[in-house]
């Protein structure tokens, strides 16, 4: 996807902007870096970013396994290896020129997963996507479990599905002895990193045992849509999107979530 598509994406969404925390977290790390440079000089700086890769290296590993997604190893590596290059006690460790060539291998293939899209929390895709079928405005949010109807699996198929959505990023489980609950958060390093062990405040379907799909949309998710959108059929719509995630999962053909995940801004902005 080029520049110029993403930002023909955001002028035309149908969302508000999403994951700001994101920008706020990387603003901070910048700032630590350049009042490094400002108060300490060169090392000040070096230290500051030296210290940012050894924490997103150990934010990555802790993501690889929790979804034990080996792929994670690639941005962990990458900026461990950042680290023992401009690390400053280590610019004349004699293996410096190594670290070197390693980071750039790393940086090259972390490109290629930038590029897969393998790497990306797909809330943003979700909430496009439910939103699609969407078409009356009448009714507004209610904080209560809404459900969506029945749909053909079993347990073992509810897990299987939430181990490949887990793996891939883009729904955080949790496996009750009667029901799977699939969360769909704005920032999945939430969970990831155990800041956050409840789903009860937050978006989620829910595969019963009993074959019953259960959905709530949180308060503040609902409030990402610019627009008011009639909240029943938006609760429908997401349980069928995960109803269909749940057929492809059991028809062995899983990647078709990636595609149809990778065509939500898309088709939003041939629509318009």
């Amino acid at each position: 996807m080029t520049y110029i598509e993403e930002l023909l994406m955001e002028q035309t969404s149908i969302l508000k902007p999403i994951q700001v925390g994101m920008i706020i977290f990387t603003s901070i790390l910048i700032g630590a870096m350049i009042f490094g440079q400002i108060f300490f000089g060169p090392d000040g700086f070096y230290w500051a970013f030296s210290a940012a890769q050894i924490l997103l290296s150990l934010i990555h590993l802790t993501v690889l396994m929790r979804t034990r997604n080996w792929i994670y190893l690639i941005p962990s590596g990458m900026y461990t290896f950042w680290f023992l290059t401009f690390f400053p006690p280590l610019s004349g460790h004699p293996q410096h020129l190594f670290f070197s060539i390693v980071s750039a291998l790393f940086l090259l293939a972390f490109i290629g997963l930038l590029f897969s899209r393998r790497l990306e929390w797909r809330y943003k895709e979700i909430l496009q996507l439910t939103a699609k079928p969407v078409t009356g405005t009448t009714d507004g949010f209610t904080s209560r479990p809404f459900p969506t109807g029945f749909a053909e699996f079993t347990r073992e198929d509810a897990i299987k599905l939430a181990r490949y959505l887990t793996k891939n990023v883009i729904a955080f489980p949790f496996i009750e002895s009667d029901r799977v609950v699939l969360v769909i958060p704005e920032y999945m390093w939430v969970y990831m990193l155990f800041f956050k062990r409840s789903y009860k405040k937050g978006t989620y379907v829910a595969f019963s045992d009993s074959g019953t799909v259960t959905v709530r949309i949180a308060k503040n998710d609902y409030q990402k849509y610019k627009e008011e959108l009639t909240f029943d059929q938006l609760c429908v719509s997401l349980g069928d999107l995960f109803k269909q995630f749940m057929l492809w999962s059991r028809e062995g053909t899983s990647e078709k979530i990636f595609a149809k995940l990778n065509s939500a801004g898309k088709d939003q902005t041939d629509e318009k």
